[in-house]
């Protein structure tokens, strides 16, 4: 994208807001009993959102997902990436309550998975360490390890909600957002 995704801005209820308060505002709607952040603290995060550095560096978003999956209170994680600027806390609802203690939730579009907006089992860091212990660092793979570790259940998204996953990789997707 070649700049931080993170200070991308969004029309967030009629006022451009910086991706990652967007991101923050949909994840209150839920709630949660923790608001973590994965990352650096180079931000001004509000006092309820506690910054949590990745624990393997270079690993990608798998680090920041094991980061936090070691420290959650919750038995549950559920992950929001933050260039997913269409997706909505009543979708996120409906995989919180899909997903049961031990067995999280991983959306689908046809065979790719969305892993970046999924709920997991706190059971899922000890595969997650794994992973970057040897080198991976797909999210896609370890997603798919959960689900045949049975961790995971593989949720389809509906024709309908796809727009949900539209993301900003690159200044293409930003231009043709919209």
């Amino acid at each position: 994208m070649g700049r931080d995704k993170r200070l991308l801005l969004v029309d967030w209820r009629g006022e451009p807001v910086p991706l990652w308060k967007r991101q923050l505002e949909v994840l209150r709607e839920l709630a949660p009993a923790e608001l973590l952040v994965s990352g650096l603290p180079d931000l001004e995060y509000p006092p309820d959102a506690k910054v949590v550095p990745d624990v393997v560096e270079n690993g990608g978003p798998l680090a920041g997902i094991l980061s936090c999956l070691k420290i959650a209170q919750s038995k549950l994680l559920l992950v929001l990436a933050v260039d997913l600027p269409n997706m909505s806390s009543t979708y996120l609802r409906s995989l919180v309550q899909a997903s049961t203690p031990g067995s999280g939730v991983v959306p689908a579009i046809e065979e790719d998975l969305e892993p970046v907006a999924a709920v997991y089992p706190v059971e899922a860091a000890t595969v997650a360490l794994t992973f970057l212990q040897q080198g991976k660092r797909s999210v896609q793979a370890f997603a798919r390890q959960l689900e045949r570790n049975g961790l995971v259940n593989i949720q389809k998204v509906a024709s309908g909600e796809m727009a949900l996953f539209q993301n900003w990789n690159s200044p293409e997707d930003l231009a043709s957002s919209p």
